[in-house]
């Protein structure tokens, strides 16, 4: 006690207090570059990342021989061209027909129709060495995230099905799932297997989404896409896994869509790119193109997605069909669920990873500037002398409720717009709410307490988020950031810069310009209309994140940047200029 009385003592006599409170505006300013240099800097560098590796003894992949091989070649260009057939005819009489194949070798099948009327097939091979309580999921969507035919995928599922029938060593049930599409039908599938359906297999350990489009025989490299919804990844041995077999058959291997040319780049660049391609399909998941794997997110289900990529090369399409043997013999292998490895990471190369305590102080640091913020408008100001029950507090809370009230309401509404162009023209209008009511003039005191309230509002939502969707909290803390920039208009030069800032910061508008920037797929009106298809068909929270933690703080801000009474500002700079006059 003594030590801390004498460390008071020696603040109080050096002034630094008053100096720190002076200064929280720079601090606010490090602390988010802080944030964004440690992600885009300090992690791609050399010693900060580790090599991964399999945590699971159990899982031991590639130890075993593979044996889907050129010998099952022809029975699979078999089922492929009977496959490509089924392409001009319905949903239904498809599923009847290959329901007919699955059921000649012992499969179990039986249809889901969801509320829109899209069927989904699947069908269960039992397990002859286990007791029927756990199950792998290989699922082949017809149209894969680019709605092309899944010819390949399709007719490979069924060939590995008919395969796998013919092995002994199983413990886990199979199901084979053939969806309409690698979306919502695929998603419904999942939500009702958990709830309603009567034919079931058991837990679902893992599943594998196949996506091989059209009918060629050959292919060059395989993309693998493993990022979920609402931030959730498959554990981190799900992914090594299906990169060490892949690598171990003498592919290469493709992350979050990295081009061809670039797979052999081990360089600064190479893993900062795949590191921020990563980030992005994380905090965009959902309303870019879903390729599967993201519809089994929240059971517990360590799902990834193969692809295989290119229409010539040395790879043919039985060596894509060892892929998802050697993970089911792998996982075949387990006596418990996963979670040996980590379930929070961020992938740098196929072969590189760093865990959540290499990266989560990028958001943590974004976080504490918007806390900073708030001080700095609580603090530096003559007003800082006002008790937190003051008028001015209470009123501030109450705005903010009202800003959360509000947006609410235009989420909702914005949610079950019919038409996207009346959507986006509504996203838009929201953003000049705090003009119309410019004329409702505010104290500056007031002004100071929303801006305060606002920015610990959105520290506070930054806070909860950055460990369950880190890509979505480090995003809109990058992108909202310039509002805390913001003050009060006390010149011409003042409210243009203002007006700038607040346009930058907007939700609707920042994420239009950042979509049209980062993701050719989000351009125009697609982002707006892919966050909300996202909200409603695959349960998918950004859009309401969105608008219930960064729009109200934002409202907030610009409302009290533009209503504010110009004689209350005026009172207020001669009331520092006076200071500032004793001072000297």
């Amino acid at each position: 006690m003594a030590l801390i009385e004498k460390l008071q003592r020696r603040i109080i006599d050096l002034g630094l207090l008053p100096r720190l409170i002076a200064s929280l505006p720079r601090l606010s300013l490090v602390c988010a570059m802080v944030g964004i240099c440690w992600l885009t800097v300090f992690i791609p560098m050399e010693g900060q990342y580790r090599r991964t590796y399999i945590s699971e003894n159990a899982l031991m992949p590639s130890q075993a021989y593979s044996y889907f091989r050129e010998t099952e070649w022809n029975i699979l260009r078999g089922y492929r061209t009977q496959v490509q057939l089924l392409q001009s005819v319905g949903p239904h009489q498809r599923n009847e027909e290959i329901s007919a194949w699955l059921q000649e070798f012992g499969v179990k099948t039986a249809t889901f129709v969801n509320e829109e009327g899209k069927e989904t097939l699947y069908g269960i091979l039992n397990a002859p060495r286990g007791d029927g309580t756990e199950a792998m999921v290989l699922a082949a969507p017809w149209f894969n995230g680019d709605d092309e035919a899944n010819i390949g995928g399709t007719a490979l599922t069924i060939s590995l099905a008919r395969f796998f029938n013919r092995w002994p060593v199983w413990s886990k049930n199979i199901i084979l799932v053939f969806s309409e599409d690698a979306n919502a039908t695929l998603r419904s599938w999942v939500e009702a297997y958990h709830t309603s359906l009567d034919l079931t297999g058991g837990s679902i350990e893992s599943a594998v989404v196949l996506d091989y489009p059209g009918a060629n025989d050959f292919f060059k490299y395989v993309e693998i896409y493993y990022a979920g919804l609402n931030g959730e990844l498959p554990n981190l041995d799900m992914v090594n896994i299906a990169v060490h077999i892949t690598e171990h058959e003498g592919m290469k291997v493709s992350l979050n869509g990295i081009p061809e040319e670039q797979l052999d780049q081990d360089d600064f660049y190479s893993k900062l790119k795949t590191l921020m391609r990563g980030v992005k399909f994380m905090a965009l998941a959902g309303a870019r193109k879903v390729y599967g794997n993201e519809a089994f997110s929240g059971w517990r289900i360590q799902s990834i997605t193969l692809r295989a990529r290119g229409e010539e090369g040395p790879f043919d399409i039985t060596t894509f069909g060892r892929i998802p043997e050697a993970i089911f013999r792998s996982v075949n292998n387990l006596l418990e669920k996963f979670h040996q490895s980590f379930f929070f990471y961020l992938l740098l190369a196929p072969r590189y990873f760093v865990s959540i305590a290499t990266y989560l102080p990028a958001a943590i640091a974004l976080s504490v500037s918007f806390t900073l913020a708030s001080l700095n408008n609580l603090l530096n100001n003559s007003y800082s002398s006002a008790s937190l029950l003051s008028l001015y507090n209470i009123w501030g809370l109450l705005a903010l409720s009202v800003a959360l009230a509000i947006s609410y309401i235009i989420a909702q509404l914005l949610a079950y717009a019919q038409h996207p162009q009346l959507l986006v023209l509504s996203s838009f209008v929201v953003s000049f709410i705090p003009i119309l009511l410019k004329n409702v003039k505010i104290m500056a005191p007031f002004a100071y307490r929303c801006r305060a309230f606002a920015y610990l509002y959105l520290s506070i939502i930054l806070t909860s988020l950055l460990v369950v969707n880190f890509a979505l909290a480090f995003s809109i803390g990058t992108l909202a950031f310039p509002m805390t920039l913001v003050k009060n208009s006390v010149t011409s030069k003042l409210r243009l810069k203002n007006c700038l800032l607040l346009l930058l910061s907007n939700p609707f508008i920042s994420i239009w310009i950042f979509g049209n920037l980062v993701d050719d797929q989000l351009g125009g009106i697609q982002m707006f209309y892919g966050f909300i298809s996202a909200w409603k068909n695959l349960g998918c929270w950004t859009w309401f994140i969105i608008c219930i933690g960064w729009l109200p703080a934002w409202l907030l801000v610009a409302y009290s940047s533009i209503a504010t009474s110009s004689i209350s500002i005026v009172d207020e700079s001669q009331i520092e200029a006076v200071k500032h006059k004793k001072t000297l």
